[in-house]
């Protein structure tokens, strides 16, 4: 191949001229713990490894006796993913800048460079647009996913001269960080917007906490008051119409249920992912409820709360109220939005926590008139819809730096694949 850059041709090389292999470390289930023992060692997993490696979280210790003296990894080495369940997971790979006394598991690898001026050219050409292409079309297993070491043996890498090489590397170290920094800034940027959508709904509900269970509440702001949710609001619970009747599923009547819920949180609901008809509302307790419905899920995905923006039925995950004349719907969502995490303290189960109907029946909300009540609600619409739009931008430039790496090391290594 020929360098992007330059009128030099590189020659190419078997990957294990460059570099050698080492396994990852097998050890029993029973004999690792999660945290720091003595005579243990840590040992990296394919979630350490990004586009560095993380060597503090989610780390295994394993008796150091289960660590060969070549398994250990050195400043250089690069960890890489050889065996998972995803497809994208399979050859991850990030180098190790410095010295860690320990080493990777079984389900990952060390490539070791023999020079380490070759270290970080091979950890970026391992994420280079050519080596993933070639993961694609090597990695083989009907569940789960596998890289050999066989295959990276003969497996063509170009060689640069040393001097274009440490040029190619140098480029390639400015872009990478450079697009790092742009992705840290723009992370800040949505920090910064997830914080003002908080302090949007304390500013609205005076600072207050909103809801209450039982006699402790906070003092009402001039003007509200506390009242049970139930007085304002019929409380609806959900169904799911039986599976073994495919003829009561299909149909005009939306049908909302978790797997909705996250992209739907705060909004208008128009469309949901299954709907259901007459017969499965007729043979089932599900109940057709009314536009401006609001829906709270109670189980697994606690706290989610969103506004029917047409009639639909739910899940027996959720449970919704139709507002009387005193309470406005969609300050009725705001305020069970900023009171997500008190809703999520007063559930319970071992494995999914649950919110229970008798813990609802006893909701109190403070609210004020419903004319404030509106205004409210417009004004925090109109907010926190700015703020969406701001998050919305902030999304498409992530997305756009997140092609750079790839971009930089397409261009770097132009023309190249494993075929050429």
């Amino acid at each position: 191949m020929r360098c992007a850059d330059t009128a030099v041709t590189w020659s190419r090389v078997p990957l294990g001229d460059l570099c050698e292999f080492v396994r990852g470390v097998t050890f029993d289930g029973g004999e690792a713990s999660l945290d720091p023992r003595d005579g243990c060692l840590p040992i990296l997993r394919a979630g350490n490894i990004s586009e560095t490696l993380d060597l503090e979280s989610d780390l295994v210790w394993v008796p150091a006796e289960r660590v060969s003296p070549k398994q250990l990894l050195r400043a250089g080495d690069i960890a890489i993913c050889m065996s998972s369940g995803s497809p994208a997971v399979v050859g991850k790979s990030a180098s190790l800048p410095k010295p860690f006394s320990g080493s990777v598991g079984a389900f990952c690898g060390i490539v070791r460079p023999r020079d380490l001026g070759w270290s970080e050219y091979v950890a970026l050409w391992l994420r280079s647009p050519a080596f993933m292409d070639w993961r694609d079309g090597q990695a083989r297993g009907a569940n789960i996913q596998n890289l050999r070491f066989s295959q990276f043996e003969s497996l063509a890498v170009p060689r640069p001269p040393d001097p274009e090489r440490d040029a190619l590397v140098s480029r390639l170290r400015s872009q990478l960080g450079a697009a790092a920094r742009m992705r840290a800034a723009v992370a800040a940027q949505l920090a910064t917007a997830d914080r003002l959508n908080e302090a949007e709904l304390r500013d609205a509900f005076r600072g207050i906490l909103p809801l209450a269970v039982g006699g402790a509440r906070g003092l009402a702001p001039v003007g509200w008051e506390w009242h049970l949710l139930a007085d304002l609001a019929r409380l609806e619970s959900g169904h799911t119409p039986s599976r073994r009747h495919p003829e009561w599923w299909g149909g005009t009547i939306p049908w909302l249920a978790l797997p909705d819920i996250r992209a739907l949180d705060g909004k208008v609901v128009h469309e949901t992912t299954e709907t259901t008809n007459e017969l499965g509302i007729a043979n089932s307790s599900a109940r057709v409820l009314p536009e401006g419905t609001v829906v709270l899920s109670r189980t697994a995905s606690v706290g989610f709360v969103a506004m029917m923006g047409r009639p639909m039925a739910t899940s027996q995950d959720f449970v919704n109220w139709v507002c009387g004349p005193d309470l406005d719907p969609t300050f009725l969502m705001y305020l069970l939005r900023t009171s997500r995490e008190y809703i999520r303290q007063l559930s319970s189960g071992a494995i999914h926590k649950t919110v229970y109907v008798p813990t609802v029946k006893a909701f109190a909300v403070c609210v004020p008139e419903v004319a404030e009540q509106r205004r409210i609600a417009a004004k925090v619409h109109s907010r926190l819809a700015t703020l969406a739009e701001i998050r919305t931008r902030l999304d498409g430039q992530t997305a756009d730096i997140g092609r750079l790496p790839a971009a930089s090391l397409r261009s770097a290594f132009s023309g190249d694949s494993p075929d050429n």
